[in-house]
This record gives structure tokens, C-alpha cells and sequence, in this order.
């Protein structure tokens, strides 16, 4: 099909909002629309917002402006279209407004505005509680790791968090179409697969027959796991509460999965947790990490946190770090505290000083930085003559570049092996970032 139209697409935010840009952006070229770089001069430009917080908010506005320079039609989407449809609505050149539900059918909606055959409102925006974005998929992969989204929508409530309104409630992707969409990734060349979620865990929360937490997920695992061709299995974000006996046993049971987890900690402290309004204490969430090391000693954890909640004090920072030390993340997301209007912690009067809360972050990244120096010294030294498995992503300069099963980041300086690769690989040294190493 010819080429008669130029479209950009500028995605912010999560892992989902990229996955959903890849799948409209395939629908787009299913109609023959050529996908330009952004800030090329095009005939519309997609801006796939976020609103997670209020800095979120002002690049989401940002991005709109922006390519309202470049572009002739500028249609918005997103957890931003979602929350504030009207302001995205009223800035310049903006022609079409959807919020999350609508992004399944996008790619139809863009080429009528572009044909002129498009005869809705400008403002198309509703309760994001349908199912049929959480039913879009993908086709071709762009790299050798591929994400799937299997869920989208949130019910935890937190008192932080905006994305349940802008997500709406759990929605879970049927299984069959999960494993078609990992057979055809499979087929074409994709060797490890992420599965994503707004709330991973929860998928399958919502389907008939309702199991205890992560059984479904778990169960989807095993079935993705036998999936010619796919050799890696990774898990998005993941609340603690989900690795219970039966999980984690599923799991460590699966050869494929990925014994690399991230994990929403948010904090190392009760206090600031049960105000936080998460769903586990400190110590259920120690409890976690203790029971996964148990039954995968090998396995490493990343995290995010967020310091300077409102009423946080120095104890409860105390706590937190002590908490990030003993549990020795590989990486540590740290996020210091941002109002977002609409939210339970936002009308709460003890907020902490922006001060307070860059020291803390500086405090919490200094530790951070040295754990992972610490785990990069011990796994080179355990793995100087026992192999890791890296898969090749790239190759840049006559290295490969990839990461290990453990989720280290690997060079390997003067190998030819092209991405997707799968290499036994010696830890020679590293940088306290990176691991230099080289095929066995």
C-alpha cells in the first residue's frame, strides 16, 4: 500500500503505554501511513500521554505543543487525554482526543481524520472500563526481548496514585490470545518475552471462577513457558503479596522464567506503608524476597521507592534504608514525592520539605550504588569460570551488549554474535555498572 500519509508517534510513561503505541503504530501501517521520526514535518502527530504525576502532566502538555509545530493534525491519547481530555482538547492543532479505551481502534480513527472521512466530536473520551485496549496485541517484535501486555487497570487505591482513574478496574487479556500473540512474536524471531501490566499480578483477578492472588498468573507462565522458540520468560512490576508458597513454587518450577523480579516496595517502612494505603507491612514484603531466595538462591530484585511521602519522618527513612540494605537490590527506582492533584495524599498538610526529600534521595542512591557495587564484585568472582547466559540485543562497535538472566547489563567486547543470540558467558571484571565479559 503507498505511503500517502506521515504520522510521528511521542509515547510517555510505563512499559504499557509503549507496548499500546507499538500496537496502533502497527495498525497505522497496516493502512499504509508512513511513521516518521517525531518532530519531522508530518500530517498528524500522536501523543501518547501520561499523568502519573504532575511533572508527567507538564511534558504530556509539553509534547502537545510540540508537535503542533511539526504536524498538521495532532491527536492526543493517554492516561493524561484520560484525566484532563478537556485541557488537551483545548491546545492548539489538536484535532482528536481519546483517553485509554480508545486506543484500540485508533489506527481507524487516524486514517478517517486523514481521508476526511472521520465524522465524530473532537472530545472522545469515557470511562476506561471497556475491554478493548486490553485486547490489543502485537505482531512483529522490535527487538529480541518483546513485551506482552497481559492486564490493564489497577484497584489498589493507593493515596498517591492516579492511575486507577485513568486506568479504570482489572482487565485481563484472554489466555488464548496471549499465547497467539507469544506464538507469533516466537515465530518471528523474538527470544524473550516480558510479560506487563498496569498491575501484573493481578491478571486473571477478574475472570470467572476467581482463584487466589497470582495463581492465574502463574498458570499463564507455565503455559507461555511451552511456547516453541521462546526461551526466556520476565514478569513486570510485582506487588510482594503475590509471592506466596504457590507462586513462588510455580515459578522456581518454570526453567524459563527469569530469576530477576522488580518489585512496587514504595517503602521499607510499616508506618509509612499502612499510610501509603499498600496492601503488606515491611515485614510481609521481607517475607517475599526471603521466600523467592529460598526456593531461587540465585535470584536478584530491583524495586521502586518513593521517599518523602507526607508524614514520613527520619525514623521512618531509617527504616526504609535499613529495609533497601538487608534486601540488596540490584536497582533501586528512586522517586522522590510529588503532589498529584485528585489523590488522598495530595490534601495532606505534613508534607515533607523538597530539601528533606532530595537529601533522602541522595542518601538512599548513595547506598544503592554501593549494594550494587557489592552484588557486581561477588557475581563476577562466582562467575569467572561458571557461565551466565547473556541474549545479545545489539551489537555496537564489535561488542555484543546484552543482559544476563540475572538482569546485569553484559559487554563483550570483540564477539560477532548478532541479537538474539543466547551466549555462555564468563564475567571477566566491571565497572560498577556494567560487566565486561567474554564467551566461553
Amino acid at each position: 500500500m503507498e505511503n500517502k500519509y506521515t504520522i510521528s508517534v511521542t509515547t510517555l510513561g510505563c512499559r504499557v503505554n509503549q507496548y499500546e503505541s507499538l500496537s496502533f503504530t502497527e495498525g497505522l501501517k497496516k493502512h499504509g501511513i508512513a511513521v516518521v521520526r517525531p518532530g519531522e514535518p508530518c500530517d498528524a502527530a500522536i501523543v501518547n500521554t501520561c499523568t502519573v504525576t504532575a511533572e508527567s502532566d507538564r511534558k504530556s502538555r509539553q509534547m502537545i505543543r510540540r508537535a503542533a509545530s511539526y504536524a498538521d493534525h495532532v491527536i492526543v491519547t493517554g492516561c493524561f487525554a484520560q484525566i484532563s481530555a478537556d485541557t488537551a482538547a483545548s491546545i492548539d492543532k489538536v484535532t482528536y482526543v481519546c483517553g485509554n479505551g480508545g486506543k484500540a481502534s485508533l489506527a481507524d480513527t487516524v486514517y478517517a481524520i486523514l481521508t476526511g472521512t472521520y465524522g465524530g466530536g473532537k472530545n472522545n473520551v469515557g470511562e476506561p472500563d471497556g475491554y478493548d485496549a486490553v485486547e490489543m496485541t502485537t505482531e512483529s517484535p522490535e527487538r529480541t526481548r518483546s513485551y506482552i501486555k497481559i492486564e490493564d487497570g489497577c484497584e489498589n487505591r493507593c493515596a498517591y496514585c492516579i492511575i486507577p482513574k485513568a486506568r479504570g478496574p482489572v482487565r485481563s487479556k484472554k489466555p488464548e490470545t496471549v499465547l497467539a500473540e507469544a506464538n507469533r512474536l516466537a515465530a518471528a524471531g523474538c527470544r524473550e518475552i516480558i510479560l506487563t501490566g498496569i498491575e501484573t499480578a493481578s491478571y486473571g483477578m477478574d475472570f470467572e471462577g476467581r482463584q487466589p492472588y497470582g495463581h492465574r498468573l502463574a498458570e499463564l507462565i507455565g503455559e507461555i513457558a511451552a511456547v516453541d522458540g521462546i526461551e526466556r520468560i520476565g514478569l513486570g512490576s510485582l506487588e510482594p503479596t503475590v509471592m506466596s508458597e504457590y507462586f513462588v513454587g510455580k515459578l522456581a518450577s518454570t526453567p524459563k522464567i527469569l530469576p530477576h523480579f522488580h518489585l512496587s516496595i514504595q517503602s521499607g517502612c510499616s508506618r509509612t506503608l499502612a499510610e501509603m494505603k499498600r496492601r503488606y507491612n515491611a515485614d510481609m514484603a521481607s517475607a517475599a524476597i526471603c521466600r523467592m531466595r529460598e526456593a531461587m538462591p540465585d535470584v536478584t530484585f530491583s524495586c521502586d521507592v518513593i521517599v518523602g511521602f507526607p508524614g514520613e519522618t527520619e525514623e521512618d527513612f531509617a527504616q526504609t534504608m535499613e529495609f533497601c540494605r538487608n534486601a540488596r537490590f540490584l536497582h533501586m527506582h528512586i522517586f522522590p514525592y510529588s503532589k498529584r492533584a485528585g489523590t488522598v495524599a495530595a490534601e495532606r498538610k505534613d508534607q515533607v520539605a523538597e530539601n528533606v526529600k532530595h537529601d533522602r534521595l541522595v542518601r538512599l542512591e548513595t547506598l544503592g550504588k554501593e549494594i550494587k557495587r557489592e552484588l557486581l564484585d561477588d557475581y563476577v568472582e562466582k562467575h569467572r569460570e561458571t557461565p551466565v547466559y547473556v541474549l545479545v540485543e545489539k551489537s555496537d562497535s564489535g561488542t555484543a551488549v546484552g543482559h544476563s538472566e540475572h538482569y546485569y547489563e553484559v559487554h563483550i567486547p570483540d564477539c560477532t554474535a548478532e541479537a538474539g543470540d543466547i551466549l555462555a558467558v564468563y564475567a571477566v571484571s566491571h565497572d560498577g555498572e556494567i560487566v565486561t565479559g567474554k564467551t566461553v
